[in-house]
């Protein structure tokens, strides 16, 4: 599933997060919603990952003030370097599709990023 972005390009829809830590450090994670660009909610923390750790995420189970995520909401991965800093990825829509929407986290506790692939 997509959908047509501001920009009047593509927008794709993904069903799930999968997230792999190549930093060096442990992190820990969540998911923000945002509604016409606005953070609104954030989940608890999701987990930790360690340093070469994968997690996968099916957004169908997470809660939003008690809701469940509509097609086309968008959401966010936000990392936190344990003893370090937060970073956020970038915003992208779900859909229950059976896309997964991959990232990667590369970099120290105080100089990371979050990269989709």
């Amino acid at each position: 599933m997509q959908g047509i972005g501001p920009d009047g390009g593509v927008q794709p829809h993904f069903h799930y997060f999968t997230c792999t830590n190549r930093g060096a450090f442990v992190s820990r994670f969540i998911v923000q919603r945002f509604v016409e660009g606005r953070l609104i909610s954030q989940t608890r923390i999701l987990g930790r990952l360690s340093m070469q750790d994968t997690r996968s995420i099916d957004l169908t189970t997470l809660r939003f003030h008690g809701l469940p995520l509509e097609v086309g909401d968008q959401v966010r991965l936000r990392i936190g370097a344990v003893g370090g800093v937060r970073r956020n990825g970038p915003l992208v829509h779900y859909a229950p599709n059976g896309q997964t929407a991959a990232f990667e986290v590369r970099g120290t506790t105080l100089a990371f990023s979050i990269r989709q692939l």
